[in-house]
């Protein structure tokens, strides 16, 4: 099994086929005007609460606070630990605190809708997906595909393209790392790497990365393409710890995995004629609460693991036609920190093993 490192040193090695300079300018005009308008929507939302916030607990009593919260814990080791000692500060000081916790939940559940976490597993679109399928059942049988209902392709695919790379972070926050796994050859996949270890009233961390290959088909009869992805993981771990910085402190992160379906008419016309993700193709990890409990490390698959997705446009086209499909992984990372320290990552390499096309 190749390791993170031999994924990076073949990359730099090789040179990725060319993809046509309007292509590229057109979907990062497109994917940078889609992720504004959503970190936009989060930067608004953590403005907002931090406004409200500061109007029901000022900056000054808030570190009063702390500091009073920090001191009687350190007196009494063997005593109430820091979240009692500051919510009961809070209490003496007659901050209004149900009104602190309906604002932050409010917020929660608004950053919750703004990154889209679906709660829903659709194992109808998968044929293999999971460490029981890959340890429990018989070994895959394969049958050719018929050459009059679909085209397969295999590894070198015709072009790779390392489609979109943007991150964003409020106060210490930081991005650490960002790269990806493209090497021309079926390897894809990134690494995402940011913390924050000294967040703020309410801090913001967000990084996207997303890389794939195109292919070009053409459509045997009037309809919309079903593409059956054949992957296998090399590695796949995603991380998220915390601490609560002062013992009064929530937060909301998450880490997705998608994998993405796009169709070009042709390099003129360079706006996808259909774009499509499977939200759920690696479930990542999605928590929230006050920072002293934490997912830590999940690997969401092992080593060799195959997984076989089938993906659908969202429109038909026409028989006789020559499109371009492109089929990538996209990872992002989305975290909502108040006063919560955090460590957020995802390191995920997946090969993929051939591409099935047919019209239906």
């Amino acid at each position: 099994m190749r390791t993170a490192d031999d994924i990076e040193q073949v990359k730099t090695d090789r040179v990725a086929p060319q993809i046509p300079d309007g292509l590229r300018a057109t979907h990062k005009r497109r994917q940078k005007d889609e992720w504004r308008a959503t970190a936009r929507k989060i930067d608004a939302l953590r403005q907002s609460l931090a406004e409200q916030q500061r109007a029901v607990l000022s900056p000054k009593l808030r570190e009063r606070i702390v500091n009073a919260a920090k001191g009687e814990a350190r007196e009494d080791m063997r005593g109430p630990g820091l979240r009692y000692q500051s919510l009961l500060a809070a209490r003496n000081a007659k901050v209004d605190l149900p009104t602190l916790k309906g604002l932050r939940s409010r917020a929660h559940a608004e950053f919750r809708d703004i990154v889209k976490i679906d709660g829903g597993f659709r194992t109808h679109e998968t044929v293999i997906g999971s460490g029981f399928d890959v340890l429990k059942q018989p070994p895959i049988f394969y049958a050719p595909p018929d050459p009059g209902k679909e085209k397969l392709f295999y590894p070198p695919f015709h072009g790779s393209w390392d489609r979109f790379e943007q991150s964003q972070a409020s106060g210490d926050g930081t991005i650490v790392d960002s790269r990806s796994y493209l090497d021309g050859t079926g390897c894809l996949g990134s690494k995402l790497v940011a913390r924050n270890h000294d967040a703020s009233d309410v801090d913001l961390l967000c990084a996207y990365r997303e890389s794939g290959y195109l292919v070009q088909f053409k459509t045997l009869r009037t309809g919309i393409l079903q593409v059956k992805v054949d992957l296998q993981a090399l590695f796949c771990r995603h991380h998220i710890s915390t601490r609560d910085e002062w013992g009064w402190s929530d937060f909301h992160a998450t880490t997705q995995g998608r994998l993405v379906l796009a169709v070009f008419w042709n390099w003129e016309d360079v706006d996808p004629a259909s774009e499509v993700s499977h939200q759920w193709f690696v479930s990542g990890l999605d928590c929230a609460g006050d920072g002293e409990s934490f997912p830590g490390t999940s690997f969401q698959a092992v080593p060799g693991e195959r997984r076989i997705i089938n993906m659908f446009t969202d429109m038909a086209f026409p028989a006789g036609r020559k499109l371009w499909v492109y089929v990538g992984l996209s990872d992002r990372i989305w975290a909502f920190l108040n006063d919560v320290s955090i460590d957020i990552s995802i390191d995920s390499a997946w090969l993929l093993n051939s591409l099935a096309i047919r019209s239906i």
